[in-house]
């Protein structure tokens, strides 16, 4: 195997990130994941343990990427202005990692009900952290749970969707237009 060559396991995160976010965790099969990784079903037995596991382990690294973004955040001191840059690069990865906020669509479409801990391991926790690291920066008062979970949610749908009846030659302006009202809504509950 070449350096630039991933590995298996790697091949095979990758690819059922992709269906799972493309199809969901309950129309996508162990056979469907292998075969368009070119590795036998057992693989996944064998690495992850099955589908539920390797399920898991989809969000375990997507979550960590999610927190990664925000502990840099969180570095590099935090400010008003900071915040704007905040929801940019969490728009930028959105947008250059459409299949993390497909995961959560599926999710909020009831996808892998009976898989309870993905909110509770991976998901809450990245919004505790975000809003226990910029809590200070908001006016008395505001929710921001809320403005967390809005603007998480406003930026995923957008990356999947854009805006309704907009071409994609129409794509730069519209994303640029979003990210205006990013900061419009953020300033809203931001200290002056």
């Amino acid at each position: 195997m070449s350096m630039s060559e991933p590995s298996p396991r790697d091949r095979l995160l990758a690819v059922a990130t992709k269906l799972f976010a493309e199809l969901g965790y309950d129309q996508t099969s162990k056979e469907l994941i292998a075969d368009a990784a070119g590795l036998p079903a057992s693989f996944i037995t064998e690495e992850f343990g099955g589908k539920r596991q390797l399920y898991l382990e989809v969000f375990r690294q997507v979550s960590a990427a999610e927190l990664a973004l925000v502990r840099r955040f969180a570095d590099g001191g935090i400010t008003r202005g900071r915040y704007h840059d905040f929801l940019d690069d969490y728009l930028d990865y959105l947008q250059e990692n459409p299949e993390h906020a497909a995961l959560m669509l599926q999710r909020w479409l009831n996808d892998a009900a009976d898989i309870r801990e993905i909110e509770q391991a991976y998901v809450t926790p990245q919004a505790v952290e975000i809003r226990m690291r910029t809590a200070a920066l908001f006016r008395e008062g505001m929710d921001v749970e809320m403005m967390t979970w809005s603007s998480a949610w406003a930026a995923q749908v957008f990356t999947l969707t854009g805006l309704p009846g907009h071409g994609e030659g129409e794509a730069p302006r519209d994303l640029e237009r979003f990210r205006r009202y990013l900061h419009t809504l953020a300033d809203l509950y931001l200290k002056d």
